[in-house]
């Protein structure tokens, strides 16, 4: 059996909860050469685990985590052990599973001043503040125990979030989008200091890999 170069190359995985920026998510990971796929929010546990991510992001979505129909992640993918970002829902989300409160709030869409209070790990290298793009209209109400504050907005005062030693992080914004500035420097915090994945993709790879995926069905 031939092992292919996108089997082995590491890769970041996308939850996709039905943000319109969900492909876009996957697009500025490949971006800085590191392999990003999207997959459904419910994929099964075993089904990740094969994958073998070296991260995981939940991206943002149109529902409420209070609402009884609301997309929920496979029961289980905190305790893999992998770092999780969630973004915009997936912070709510996050919020929510570890035990703090999401309420509806003034709804925030637009860009936001975003006050950094802890500009080491995810937030390196962002200083002291930066513009954000925002999308929502919940908000955490209070933190689950363990969580930290690392980023606040006027009308968020959990905008970022860090339990560094689950190695889970919430972000109420989008960086993303072009909107956020310097979002990108987010994800590669992410991705390449949290969980240090190597810059080893390329899309030459990509497509040698499919093409004898290809031929050989």
């Amino acid at each position: 059996m031939r092992i292919l170069k996108s089997d082995i190359m590491d890769k970041i995985i996308v939850l996709d909860f039905g943000s319109q920026y969900s492909h876009l998510i996957c697009r500025r990971i490949r971006e800085f050469s590191v392999y990003s796929e999207l997959v459904p929010y419910n994929i099964p546990l075993e089904e990740l685990k094969k994958m073998n991510p070296k991260g995981i992001v939940f991206s943002g979505g149109p529902a409420s985590v209070y609402n009884k129909d609301s997309p929920q992640p496979t029961n289980g993918i905190f305790e893999i052990g992998l770092p999780v970002l969630g973004i915009c829902y997936g912070h709510q989300l996050i919020v929510n599973k570890f035990g703090g409160k999401v309420k509806r709030s003034h709804k925030e869409y637009g860009s936001s001043l975003l006050s950094i209070d802890n500009n080491s790990d995810l937030l390196a290298g962002m200083g002291q503040s930066t513009r954000a793009w925002m999308s929502h209209g919940d908000a955490a109400e209070s933190l689950p125990e363990g969580f930290k504050v690392i980023g606040h907005t006027e009308n968020s005062f959990a905008a970022a979030i860090a339990n560094k030693q689950k190695m889970v992080y919430g972000i109420q914004f989008h960086p993303e989008v072009v909107h956020t500035e310097n979002g990108v420097q987010v994800l590669k915090n992410f991705v390449l200091d949290i969980c240090k994945a190597k810059q080893d993709w390329t899309l030459e790879n990509f497509i040698e890999s499919n093409s004898v995926r290809y031929f050989k069905n």
